[in-house]
Order: C-alpha cells, then structure tokens, then sequence
C-alpha cells in the first residue's frame, strides 16, 4: 500500500541517502523486524529501527519529534548511525519544529469539551436519553448512556460520517480526473490520511474527516493521482497541481495541524 509521503529532504520529516552499501544474502524468515532502541549519541534518541525488503533507508521524525529509521534488513547498524551522524543538523531541526507545533489535545469527554468535524469546533453536550444516538447540528448531542464508552462511540460515529463524506468527494474528483478507485476503504489508520493499494483500492483514515474540507480534498486527489502515478516523483506532484494549483498550501495546513485531528 502506498501512503502519503513527501518528496526526499523536505519538511515531512523523511530523508533518503543516494547509495547504501550492497546487501548481504538473505537467509532469513522475517520479512520485518522492529530492532531494540539503542541511543548512538546523547543528542539524538532513536525511538525504533524497523527492518524490511526495502531498498533504502528512511529517517522519520514522528509528529511527537521522536526518531524512527525504516531500514533494509541487512544494513549493519554503524551505517544506520554514520548516517544520523550526517543527518545531525537536519534531525534536530525537524524535532524542533515538531515541538514547536500544536499540541495534541487531551480529551477528558466531559460535557462542553469540543471536537472537531470538518474544520469546525462542536462542544459535548450529553442529553438525558438513552437511545444512543450521536448527533450533530450546533452542539454535538450524545445520549448520556454512551459516557462510560464514549471515544468508541465517537469513533463509530466519526468512521460512518468519514465514509459518506470521502465517497462522495472521491466520486467527484473522479469525474475531473477521470481516475476512479477499484474500491474505498475507511481505516484505523493513525500514521497515514490516506493510502493506494496495488490493485487500485483507495483507504481514508477517519481522523481525516475532523480536517477543513479542502483538506480533506487535497488527500482526496493526492491517491487518485496515485492510480496512474505510484511514487512522489516530480511527475506525480506536477499531476496534482495541475487539478489543484494551491495543493501545496493545503498540504501545510495538515503537516503543521495534524496533531489537533486526535479524539
């Protein structure tokens, strides 16, 4: 599955070297493995080392400006760090930005708190009922027998409201680009908005849906493009900003914004 990723050495937090050194055999059985955190410096924690087929390495600094290196199975660790080392400056100047944007909110689902449904605040309002409904109009009313579960419940209910909403943008950035997916899927997924299989099956993630709508459409269009363009060359991002000029503003909002789309 493809996810959204941002071109190399730019501001996702994500850089990829030129060349690595020649792979040894593979004589394993694991497809994946996710390395024991070790710390090769005191500056520069690595939060975890995950091992795959891949063909280069990747270094992620998370929303939570912590390091993540997405590595071949076979690459012996000193290259791992040499390359950190290299990256120094870059790294922590991510992890600095990432620190500086805003925090994810903490939810305590009392009555008056707000949650966000297509760019806009709606606070809690609990109503003395009990036929477990989640509605919205300017409140967000929810029967007071749904508390005890009451982030499910919202899940739930976010993940039913996403699917409508990202269909129906789907079907119409389809009649503009002329690309439509095999099928769309609305995931769990927490590390990625949206993703395109190999078989041309699109999956949104629900958080999504708390987003602005021409966000939402920006993530929309990015995997369709995806159909017909499977990396993030400079041919793919050419293709999006041919059916949407601005893409590259939309797409800062939610690097810089990301956090908040938490319930």
């Amino acid at each position: 599955m493809r996810e959204i990723k941002n071109p190399p050495e730019n501001e996702a937090g994500r850089v990829v070297p030129a060349e690595l050194p020649a792979p040894a055999p593979w004589r394993g059985y694991l497809s994946r493995r996710i390395d024991i955190v070790w710390q090769p410096m005191d500056t520069i924690r690595i939060e975890k080392v995950i091992r795959s087929h891949r063909r280069t390495i990747a270094l992620e600094v998370t929303h939570d400006a912590t390091l993540i290196v997405r590595a071949p199975i076979r690459v012996p660790s000193g290259f791992i760090e040499e390359m950190i080392e290299e990256k120094r400056s870059w790294i922590l100047r991510k992890m600095a930005e990432m620190r500086q944007r805003p925090a994810t909110p903490v939810h305590e689902y009392v009555d008056g708190e707000q949650f966000f449904f297509l760019g806009n605040p709606y606070p809690l309002r609990f109503m003395d009922n009990d036929d477990g409904k989640i509605e919205r109009t300017d409140l967000l009313y929810v029967s007071r027998n749904l508390a005890p579960d009451l982030r499910n419940s919202l899940k739930r209910w976010y993940m039913h409201e996403a699917g409508a909403i990202l269909r129906e943008r789907c079907a119409w950035f389809s009649m503009i680009t002329g690309h439509t997916p095999a099928s769309i899927r609305i995931s769990d997924a927490r590390q990625r908005w949206g993703s395109c299989t190999h078989r041309g099956g699109l999956s949104f993630s629900w958080r999504l849906v708390q987003a602005p709508p021409g966000i939402i459409d920006y993530v929309v269009v990015h995997e369709l493009v995806h159909l017909v363009q499977h990396d993030h060359s400079r041919k793919f991002w050419a293709k999006v900003r041919e059916i949407m000029p601005d893409y590259e503003e939309r797409r800062k909002w939610l690097r810089e914004n990301e956090r908040l789309l938490k319930i």
